[in-house]
């Protein structure tokens, strides 16, 4: 069968106040027709589907439009998992109604998980948050919840396989996974709700799986080197730190197959072969909706430096000057002319000129509360690993709470 492999649409995301419905609808446009074009039989969303646990109606209602004219293509069985920016309530409130036209959603981990698509069997493993995977008890330390949290995600991958390998018969098994895999590269639009890199794993946990469908982090790659362990990527970029990323899907072709593996990769030069199975992996670019541009500019030749920049296109301009200059976001602008739009001005300092006046510090649309809460104590000059470790603890609690 041929399998779509999507994930971190983020629906109802805002880059620095600015609304991405419009991209976001793009996308679906351009996804549905690829999904009928590419002659697809299932759609694999692997999180975040949505941006918060309490989306925009814009972006709930940009949902439910897609999933209606995913029925209405009467080909394409759907799986789709919750991420850690998602509420599992939420995103299972119409899971009974829609597994009638196969599209099955899984907001949290469950006992069954699994969905038989006939030509493949998918662990359909959404986040799996801490209270999932452990139980908390008083006295532990830090190090000893890292262990238990990626000792249970080791079990719980490893009881998927057995159950998957037990019901496929032969036939290819899939996993899915929102999470953070050792090796993987990551941009400035992920957040972790897991403590620090507690979630993180090895890639060797998915080892026995046909293919890893991953969500979580937005550049679209191959972990440590597996073809067949991948994330998507976000299907729009997200952050001015993925604006030189070529965004797009995983299209996957299995076979049944003896129970030796083989690989065949489109997209790789040196393709393994192994036995009689055969899993080709191919990646298609999503079409750009808008540019998000990241440029480097000096103040003597400001105008000439932004005069090749692509309209319509959302820029981030970093400016390399001598001396402050308070007005030079008001320069900035003027230069782009209304070409582009600027959206963050940065200024490129001497060490010398940084203080007190910063134009490159951060703002506060920029920090999450754990750089907060360090900024303060560092602040009042006060050794916070242990509190440091303890706001984290509480604001996880938090979190996940917020996300049901």
């Amino acid at each position: 069968m041929r399998l779509l492999h999507t994930a971190d649409w983020h629906l109802g995301a805002r880059l620095i106040e600015r609304d991405r419905l419009a991209e976001h609808a793009a996308f679906v446009d351009w996804l549905i027709e690829t999904l009928r074009t590419e002659k697809i039989d299932a759609l694999l969303l692997s999180g975040d589907v949505f941006d918060a646990a309490n989306p925009p109606q814009e972006a709930v209602a940009l949902y439910f439009d897609f999933l209606k004219r995913l029925a209405d293509l009467k080909t394409v069985k759907a799986i789709i998992t919750g991420g850690n920016h998602d509420s599992a309530s939420h995103l299972n409130a119409p899971r009974d109604l829609l597994r009638r036209f196969d599209v099955h959603v899984f907001g949290h981990a469950g006992e069954n998980n699994l969905v038989d698509l006939g030509g493949a069997v998918v662990a359909a493993v959404p986040f799996l948050r801490e209270r999932d995977l452990r139980q908390a008890t008083a006295g532990e330390t830090l190090a000893t919840v890292h262990e238990q949290v990626r000792a249970a995600i080791r079990a719980h991958y490893a009881s998927q396989l057995a159950t998957c390998r037990a019901l496929a018969q032969g036939r290819p098994v899939i996993a899915m996974g929102h999470l953070t895999v050792l090796g993987a590269t990551t941009s400035d639009s992920e957040r972790d709700i897991h403590i620090g890199n507690l979630g993180s794993v090895g890639a060797d946990i998915f080892d026995g799986f046909d293919y890893t469908a991953l969500g979580h982090l937005h550049r679209p790659q191959r972990v440590a080197g597996h073809e067949t362990i991948r994330y998507s990527g976000s299907p729009i970029p997200l952050s001015f730190s993925e604006a030189a990323d070529a965004k797009s899907v995983v299209i996957i072709d299995t076979q049944d197959h003896s129970p030796v593996p083989i690989l065949l990769s489109k997209s790789d030069p040196d393709r393994q072969k192994n036995g009689d199975r055969r899993i080709e992996v191919q990646t298609l670019p999503i079409p750009t909706t808008r540019q998000l541009v990241r440029v480097k500019a000096n103040r003597a030749s400001l105008t000439a430096d932004l005069a090749n920049m692509p309209a319509g296109a959302w820029a981030e301009v970093t400016v390399k000057l001598d001396a402050p200059e308070p007005d030079l976001d008001r320069q900035v602008r003027e230069a782009a002319a209304g070409r582009f739009e600027v959206l963050k001005v940065l200024a490129d300092l001497p060490v010398s000129e940084t203080a007190p006046w910063q134009s490159t510090a951060p703002t506060l649309h920029d920090l999450q509360p754990r750089d907060v809460f360090r900024e303060l104590l560092h602040e009042k000059h006060i050794e916070g690993d242990e509190l440091t470790a303890v706001f984290d603890e509480l604001l996880a609690l938090r979190e996940e709470r917020a996300l049901g």
